[in-house]
């Protein structure tokens, strides 16, 4: 029996595929990562499955973002867009964090005039 896919697998399934497609990753580089089959990350990108919470960590970590972001939907809301930033600047040292939270305000700044 075939499952279909819900509203929450297809946002997730295609945040998944999104970011692994960026990483360059092909689904069987990405399956061996986390220790799937590829039948599987298939069944996760399309939303035919919802990974377990134990795999979806594994998953955010192999692609390098915050479990929320994949997540989350891509939005106008400063929420979302905020959500995104985060993953950028995660990982960067406090001095690189500093200086692109400077350039953001000296641009949103600029812009407002």
């Amino acid at each position: 029996m075939k499952n279909k896919p819900t509203k929450l697998g297809v946002l997730l399934g295609g945040n998944v595929a999104k970011r692994r497609k960026e990483l360059g990753l092909t689904q069987t580089e990405f399956a061996q990562k986390i220790g799937a089959d590829i039948v599987t990350i298939s069944r996760f990108e399309t939303g035919n499955s919802l990974p377990s919470l134990l795999r979806l960590e594994r998953i955010a970590n192999a692609l390098g973002v915050p479990l929320a972001e994949l997540l989350s939907q891509s939005t106008n809301l400063c929420t979302d867009q905020s959500l995104l930033i985060q993953g950028w600047i995660t990982g960067l040292s406090d001095s690189d964090r500093k200086f692109i939270l400077d350039m953001v305000q000296a641009w949103s700044l600029r812009l407002k005039e």
